[in-house]
């Protein structure tokens, strides 16, 4: 039994109901220990979502003395840090990017964000400092186990665990094995026993009672809502598809029936 979490004060931004369970969840898996998947779908507001929880931690005293750190792809990292002046303005940011970045202990920030090649390059800085929770965006991005960038990842402590992925399975469940092993530790025992557990009598035996045991052991640790799915948005308009048709210019015409 639980009941949802209030939402911090600072916060500029009306959250739907799901968003404010997706919240009250990771918070709750937080304060017991436990990391987060959370695998909404895109255009869900995962961000938002992880952005509330933040200040949360905020507003509790938690990036009092140990800050939080985020990883996206290079180009998402300017969109994290408006996405937070924007929802949590009283969440300082800073991006750690770029060949001039540096780390200063005067630096003044509750949240760190930086990308996956940086921080496989920097790792061994990073390690040194202490994190409330470490976040990553696209978290597919760590589903090969033995890249070096998974590798330094998962070198990094904190005291939470935050993956962020509309993807968790693209080709194969080692994928979603690497990024349970990130965000909880060990919960699906090492990848030749979770190949044997479950990867193999899924993928190669289209084995129902092991799929169905993998869904409820990731159960209360992932969290995927669709856009699909009416009881989540139900003022989504269904996706509109409309063929419009343009005219080739002459120029583009003779170019056309020349190649």
């Amino acid at each position: 039994n639980f009941s949802e979490i209030p939402l911090p004060q600072n916060i500029n931004a009306t959250l739907r109901p799901y968003q404010h369970r997706g919240f009250s969840w990771m918070y709750r898996n937080a304060k017991i220990g436990f990391g987060s998947v959370l695998a909404d779908d895109m255009g869900l507001g995962k961000t938002l979502q992880v952005i509330v929880t933040l200040q949360k931690y905020k507003e509790d005293g938690l990036l009092d003395n140990a800050k939080a750190l985020v990883i996206a792809p290079t180009g998402l990292l300017t969109n994290w840090q408006i996405e937070i002046e924007k929802f949590a303005p009283k969440l300082k940011a800073k991006i750690f990017h770029g060949t001039n970045r540096k780390l200063d202990k005067n630096d003044e920030y509750d949240v760190l964000i930086s990308s996956y090649g940086i921080v496989r390059s920097d790792a061994k800085e990073l390690k040194k400092l202490k994190w409330q929770t470490l976040v990553i965006d696209e978290a597919q991005n760590i589903k090969n186990p033995n890249t070096e960038q998974t590798k330094a990842i998962k070198t990094i402590g904190a005291n939470n665990f935050i993956a962020m992925s509309g993807t968790p399975v693209e080709n194969r469940l080692s994928e979603l094995w690497s990024i349970m092993d990130y965000s909880n530790r060990g919960l699906l025992g090492n990848a030749k026993e979770f190949n044997e557990t479950y990867g193999s009598p899924i993928e190669e035996f289209n084995d129902k009672d092991a799929a169905e045991k993998l869904k409820k052991v990731t159960g209360p640790f992932m969290m995927r809502r669709l856009k699909s799915d009416k009881s989540i948005i139900s003022d989504l308009p269904d996706k509109i598809e409309m063929d419009c048709f343009s005219t080739l210019a002459k120029e583009q015409a003779s170019l056309y029936e020349q190649t």
